[in-house]
C-alpha cells in the first residue's frame, strides 16, 4: 500500500508545529508567518488580498481573517493599490519586516536538518514528483473527477448520474 499521503500529512503537521514553536515568542502562528514571508519577499507594494489568496490557493475569507489579526498586531498596513484604486495593497510594517528578517536563517537551518542524508538528485526527484502530485490534484478539481468510497473514479457529468471510468 502506498503511504505517501500519510507521510505528507505527518510531515506537514510536524513542520507546522516546529514553525509555531519558532514564532511563539511573537505570538504568531505559522499561517500568519506564511503571509508575512510572502509580503516580505514580494515587497513591490502591489500585493492585494486577491494576490495573496491566489498565491496560497485559498479563499479570500481565509486571508481576510489572518490579515485582520496581523493588522491588529501592527505587523501589516494597507494602502491604495497602485494596480487598482478600488483595492488595497498590503505591506509589512517595519515591525513586521524586523520579525521576518530576524528569522531568515531559520528555513536554511531547518532544511539542512530535514534533508540530511538525502542527495541533491533525490531532492530534485522528490520535488518534481510532489509538484506533479500537486498539479494532478489541481487538475482533478477542475476536470470534475471524483474519487468514490469503493475506490472507483467517476466523472461528474453535471447530472445526478456519474459515469464510471
Amino acid at each position: 500500500m502506498n503511504e505517501i499521503g500519510k507521510y505528507m500529512k505527518k510531515i506537514h503537521i510536524l513542520m507546522e508545529r516546529q514553525r509555531n514553536i519558532e514564532y511563539r515568542g511573537y505570538d504568531l502562528t505559522s499561517t500568519q508567518i506564511d503571509i508575512m514571508e510572502y509580503l516580505y519577499f514580494n515587497c513591490d507594494g502591489k500585493n492585494t488580498l486577491s494576490d495573496i489568496a491566489a498565491f496560497f490557493g485559498v479563499q479570500h475569507t481565509s486571508v481576510i481573517h489572518v490579515l485582520k489579526i496581523l493588522e491588529k498586531k501592527e505587523l501589516i498596513y494597507r494602502i491604495e493599490s497602485p494596480k487598482d484604486c478600488r483595492c488595497k495593497a498590503i505591506l509589512l510594517t517595519q515591525k513586521g519586516r524586523d520579525i521576518i528578517h530576524s528569522h531568515l536563517g531559520c528555513p536554511a537551518a531547518r532544511n539542512a536538518f530535514l534533508y540530511a542524508g538525502i542527495s541533491e538528485a533525490e531532492l530534485e526527484i522528490t520535488e518534481k514528483s510532489l509538484r506533479q502530485i500537486y498539479q494532478n490534484l489541481l487538475q482533478n478539481q477542475t476536470d470534475g473527477f471524483h474519487a468514490v468510497s469503493d475506490g472507483k473514479t467517476t466523472i461528474d457529468q453535471g447530472t445526478d448520474e456519474n459515469a464510471e471510468v
